[in-house]
């Protein structure tokens, strides 16, 4: 390793290792700012599952159900939440409800507890009521509700999301009677999920990001060299962004087909896993091009885990189709709303001398990320870079902010000491 390289690797570690230290306290993969309703509707019957993370839960109750036995917050849960779930029907009569136990599990590396709800319709039509809910959304404002709808013929939609502002919603005229597909409202509200989805989850977040990295360079004899301009870069950027959309659309698709299955930790450890390579690509090129196969390889993982959401939701089979399309439709915009916010400052720090530092201390914080969610999501050890996230995620605007700084910046540097081709390796 020649001088220069050793100069750059330890300038990019120590801004990485800045990075790590100034993080705040761990801080789950993926949001806990949502929670599921999933109603079904009989012939004669009604029902739904109540769907909470377990640390949500904890900060609503002052409980700590980590140290605490599956049931020792049992009869608790169920008073909160029966106290939050109101469900009125068409007639006026509030329907009684009888709670099973809570049941822990995990999804997407979050522990949860789910709880089935017994509703006692007295004879009434129980496909026509009004559910209000609003656990954990009176002590979070930020917090939502995302219902779904099972109906008596087995048809699949989402009702709506229940939020601070609106914490009822009507059941029996949010569907299309001939598909049973959620409509107007609903499939608006999977496009926000969607959305919002990606927007908190730093896995995703962090395996666009990286892949960013690399888009103003072109690899030419295994070195990152800077390419010809904007209009180059911009055309890397279209391909990589469908070869990643390509990929998750298609699992995401393919999964709610009920034509592909996986266990949800292995798909976890792999959407882990791919940051790590595209960290490493971002290093030191694996291929030419290889960002792009990069994306469309590992967008399958990401539609993998994508559909596992979904299907927590109660979210598959053909009648759902509709419902994962407008997810998919919120994903894609919160995939162009970070390439449109974050490729601009790249773009400009790339065509400075400062970049490979630049590049290398994102693609360290990137690699070290990405082995603490693969060990967390193992249950080897809790992630050591967990905090990271929460910078990423609950600071969004200061992180483009500070992006944009440090290009300016970059581009400030470069002015006061002119040199270096523009085609120089990076």
């Amino acid at each position: 390793m020649t001088a220069p390289h050793r100069r750059r690797l330890a300038a990019a570690g120590s801004l990485a290792a800045g990075a790590v230290l100034l993080s705040p306290a761990s801080a789950s993969a993926h949001s806990l700012d949502s929670s599921t309703v999933a109603v079904r509707v009989g012939e004669e019957s009604a029902g739904a599952t109540v769907s909470v993370a377990l640390e949500t839960l904890d900060e609503a109750l002052g409980t700590d159900s980590a140290t605490a036995d599956a049931d020792e917050h049992a009869d608790e849960v169920i008073a909160y939440l029966e106290e939050h779930l109101s469900v009125t029907g068409a007639d006026g009569t509030t329907w009684a409800e009888a709670w099973s136990d809570p049941v822990r599990e995990t999804v997407e590396g979050i522990d949860s507890l789910s709880v089935d709800v017994a509703l006692d319709t007295a004879g009434a039509d129980p496909s026509s009521f009004t559910i209000a809910y609003d656990a954990i959304i009176e002590a979070d404002a930020g917090h939502e509700a995302v219902v779904v709808l099972t109906d008596a013929a087995g048809a699949i939609s989402t009702a709506g999301v229940l939020t601070a502002s609106d914490t009822t919603l009507r059941i029996g005229t949010a569907t299309d009677t001939a598909t049973g597909v959620g409509t107007g409202t609903a499939l608006t509200d999977m496009v926000g999920y969607g959305y919002q989805h990606v927007l908190e989850g730093a896995d995703h977040l962090l395996f666009v990001l990286t892949l960013l990295l690399v888009a103003p360079l072109v690899a030419v004899g295994g070195r990152w060299r800077r390419r010809d301009g904007a209009a180059s870069t911009a055309r890397q950027v279209l391909a990589v962004v469908t070869s990643f959309t390509a990929g998750h659309s298609l699992t995401l698709i393919a999964s709610a087909l009920g034509w592909v299955s996986l266990p949800s930790t292995p798909v976890e450890v792999l959407v882990a896993a791919s940051v790590g390579v595209a960290a490493v690509h971002a290093i030191r090129p694996v291929a030419p091009r290889g960002e792009v196969l990069i994306a469309g390889a590992f967008g399958l993982v990401h539609g993998l885990a994508f559909a596992g959401i979904l299907t927590d939701l109660g979210l598959q089979g053909v009648t759902s189709v509709p419902a994962l399309l407008a997810f998919n439709v919120g994903v894609e915009l919160a995939q162009l709303a970070t390439v449109a916010l974050l490729l601009p400052c790249l773009h400009l720090a790339s065509r400075t001398r400062a970049y490979p530092v630049l590049r290398l201390a994102c693609a360290l914080v990137a690699l070290a990320a990405a082995a603490g969610w693969v060990l967390e999501r193992l249950g080897v050890v809790p992630s050591p870079l967990a905090g990271v996230e929460e910078v990423l995620i609950a600071q969004p605007w200061w992180v483009v902010a500070g992006l944009a700084a440090v290009a300016v910046g970059c581009r400030l540097l470069d002015r006061r000491s002119p040199g270096t081709p523009r085609t120089a390796a990076t």
